[in-house]
């Protein structure tokens, strides 16, 4: 293999070389990461990526992925693209308890994330992300009772997961892929493998052609 030199604006390559050779054709799937900027949405349908996201925002997400979904169509992609969607679990045979055991993570797990971010915006400003401030803002709103409401997080016994996961994907106009944050903050080991384990039993044999990814 002949070396390959690169000279961009940020990174700069002399004299290096790829192995595997990044041959492949078609290329393997691409999946774009985003949040709640339509223009995201947009670029990656247009690019025909398929889109990861996380519906913290509610129903927003319904008109994001029409404009992923209407950007793909647009360039001339055959399929529709896939989304993947990331939502907290907790499956429990027993609803109060499920919710016992969620909700203190799940808030601090929001908290963590926000301040995070709010650590980011005090020192750095990008032309890259506008309304990022606004996003963050809309989102000390968010507590484990407003994520359970607008059904991006899924707490309960199994029926209520069930219909929970059926309402989103209604909402939305359709989900390919849920990935499942089922360890969240300080969510126990036996904690969440029960919570899987149920969720495997009794909620995934409910739906055929969606798929489900626990992280």
């Amino acid at each position: 293999m002949l070396p390959r030199v690169h000279e961009g604006q940020f990174h700069r390559f002399c004299n290096v070389t790829s192995l595997p050779r990044p041959t492949q054709q078609p290329h393997p799937p691409l999946w774009v990461a985003a949040l709640a900027t339509p223009e995201s949405f947009e670029r990656a349908g247009r690019q025909g990526y398929n889109i990861m996201a996380i519906p913290l925002a509610g129903g927003q997400m319904a008109d994001l992925l029409s404009t992923y979904r209407q950007a793909r169509a647009e360039a001339g992609h055959p399929e529709p693209g896939r989304a993947m969607l990331a939502f907290h679990m907790l499956c429990h045979t027993d609803h109060a308890r499920a919710v016992e055991i969620a909700r203190e993570p799940l808030n601090r797990y929001l908290k963590l994330m926000i301040d995070g971010a709010k650590h980011w915006l005090r020192g750095n400003r990008s032309a890259d992300y506008p309304g990022y401030d606004k996003i963050i803002a809309s989102l000390e709103q968010e507590n484990f009772a407003t994520q359970v409401a607008k059904g991006a997080a899924w707490v309960g016994e199994p029926a209520a997961i069930c219909d929970a996961a059926a309402a989103y994907a209604e909402q939305v106009g359709g989900i390919e892929i849920a990935s499942l944050q089922v360890n969240f903050n300080t969510i126990g080991v036996q904690d969440a493998e029960r919570s899987m384990r149920l969720f495997a039993e009794e909620v995934m044999p409910h739906f055929r052609r969606e798929s489900v990814v626990a992280s």
